[in-house]
């Protein structure tokens, strides 16, 4: 992903949070990613509009780290690092989570790999590949219970935020994970709460 793409989804999160405010949109929604029912609290939302209850094709969510409560229950502006984006979407037949790291990514890796905090591996993409500025960071031994693309720092650094994404599945959804990489030691804490989240707010 462009790092252009990568700072307007963080801003758009940020953008929307005032300190000590009550939610914009108060209240709870009922509506439908696919042929999944959701009943959510409408601070989580980062579009304006208020879900109907036609079957959505994606829904986008943002929340604050560690405790997973809408950005408006802040009592001061967060920081990047603790803003976590979640999109819900129906689940991809092709391909579980799970699987990526072997049936996806594996043929695209560097063989050099680098211990992680948190007990994670880190291993670059090889030039040339679709993923080639990212460095993938997975829990071993094979990444099913956590995997992580991030971008790779640029070298000088250009002062641009980096993000990861990291992808889960539950109740017939994939759920995206949007966090910046100060977290991925933190990564049992990060999938912890963003399936509490989504539990919270299946029917």
């Amino acid at each position: 992903m462009a790092k252009f793409t990568i700072i307007a989804v963080l801003g758009l999160g940020l953008a929307a949070w005032r300190p000590g405010a009550p939610a914009s949109r108060p209240g709870f929604a009922e509506t439908a990613v696919g042929s999944v029912r959701l009943r959510l609290n409408q601070a989580y939302l980062r579009d304006g509009d208020t879900p109907g209850t036609a079957p959505l094709v994606q829904l986008d969510l943002a929340a604050r780290f560690p405790d997973f409560r809408p950005l408006s229950s802040a009592a001061r502006r967060p920081d990047i690092e603790e803003v976590v984006f979640l999109r819900l979407q129906p689940e991809d037949s092709a391909l579980e989570p799970g699987e990526r790291v072997a049936r996806l990514y594996a043929r695209f890796l560097e063989r050099d790999q680098w211990n992680h905090p948190g007990g994670l591996l880190m291993r670059r993409f090889e030039a040339g590949s679709p993923y080639e500025r990212e460095e993938l960071y997975i829990a071993p031994p094979e990444g099913r219970l956590f995997s992580a693309r991030c971008m790779r720092p640029t070298q000088p650094p250009d002062g641009l935020p980096n993000t990861c994404v990291s992808e889960i599945r539950m109740h017939g959804l994939d759920v995206q994970i949007r966090f910046g990489p100060d977290l991925l030691p933190e990564w049992e804490t990060l999938v912890a709460g963003a399936r509490g989240l989504v539990e919270s707010m299946a029917r």
